[in-house]
């Protein structure tokens, strides 16, 4: 395998985590193969690694979080295959979705039932996991496509040296996807959404190594959390899918070194698939949010975001440079 720095990340006094891209010479795994190759890879080696990485830096490029892993045409969402689809466009965290099956195994689907997402029809909980297998995942459109339903433990495998899960809850409580983390030795590639702070009161008890996605809307709910215990190095902060209530709750994130995440799923992304607003206009939309401080986006058009911001970095990157020869 060869790999060459995509970039580099600063302010990383003790620890150096690089951002690759990796040129893979063979796929050890089917979905591989269904990238666009170079795949933008996100490894680390520890949890500590994974914690100083997603500590707020004011010079880095903002962070995307792939809303159910950047679903398309022909790619399901919360499905290995478009996770490497995703990653061969943008480096990108996976938000995916867990849930149990009868027979107490968790699969990645986001619905409670199946008609929507897979050529099956029920609840998810009324099937086993071979009768899960039998089925086929649809894509953003209702076709159906070549993929099948794919397990938790599966994408935690897939996932080491390439990209981090964030593991929504769908049914599955904060504590036991804990352990879930823990069983799959995954603290270092995979976190959690967790909803309160009691949740990640208990979580960061449980094992403090444990990275969390919280929601933050406002300065008075990261002061509960800082009260319940929870260390800032431990969360990153989702203030919702609009623009926060408490104008000051973004920049105050920034100041104790926290990651401020917004949601773009129900009004840019939602905007631009129904045909409201054009791809410039897209990108200009991800552009005014990380103007407006935000320091990483969770999108459903994840490889739209992953460009706008890569674009966005260029053009700040190329601004200093003019100016330092300027100077000199």
């Amino acid at each position: 395998m060869k790999t060459f720095t995509y970039f580099l990340l600063a302010g990383l006094r003790k620890l150096t985590v690089l951002v690759t891209v990796s040129l893979l010479a063979s796929a050890s795994v089917l979905s591989d193969a269904f990238a666009q190759e170079p795949m933008h890879t996100l490894a680390f080696n520890n949890p500590d690694e994974l914690k100083a990485y997603l500590r707020y830096q004011p010079d880095r490029a903002v962070l995307i979080s792939a809303h159910r892993g950047g679903a398309a045409a022909g790619y399901p969402e919360n499905s290995i295959p478009t996770f490497a689809r995703t990653l061969s466009y943008t480096p990108a965290f996976m938000e995916v979705d867990p849930r149990y099956t009868k027979d107490g195994q968790v699969v990645l689907l986001h619905d409670d039932t199946l008609s929507r997402m897979t050529t099956g029809n029920g609840k998810v909980i009324d099937h086993t996991l071979a009768e899960l297998r039998q089925l086929y995942l649809k894509d953003v459109h209702g076709r159906t496509t070549p993929f099948g339903v794919n397990t938790l433990a599966e994408a935690l495998e897939w996932a080491k040296g390439k990209t981090v899960l964030i593991l929504d809850q769908k049914g599955i409580p904060a504590l036991e996807r804990a352990k879930l983390l823990v069983e799959h030795h995954a603290k270092a590639h995979a976190m959690l959404i967790v909803y309160s702070v009691e949740d990640a009161a208990a979580v960061y008890r449980y094992d403090p190594d444990i990275v969390m996605e919280v929601m933050v809307p406002s300065m008075e709910a990261l002061a509960e959390f800082q009260a319940a215990g929870v260390p800032m190095e431990n969360i990153v902060a989702f203030v919702g899918h609009k623009p926060p209530k408490d104008p000051t709750v973004i920049a105050g994130l920034r100041e104790v070194g926290v990651t401020p995440a917004r949601g773009t799923s129900f009004e840019l992304d939602r905007a631009y698939t129904h045909g409201q607003i054009s791809r410039g206009e897209l990108h200009a939309g991800y552009r005014a949010l990380l103007a407006g401080g935000v320091a990483m986006l969770e999108s459903d058009l994840a490889t739209e975001a992953g460009m706008a911001v890569q674009a966005a970095w260029d053009a700040e990157a190329y601004r200093d440079s003019d100016k330092q020869a300027t100077q000199e």
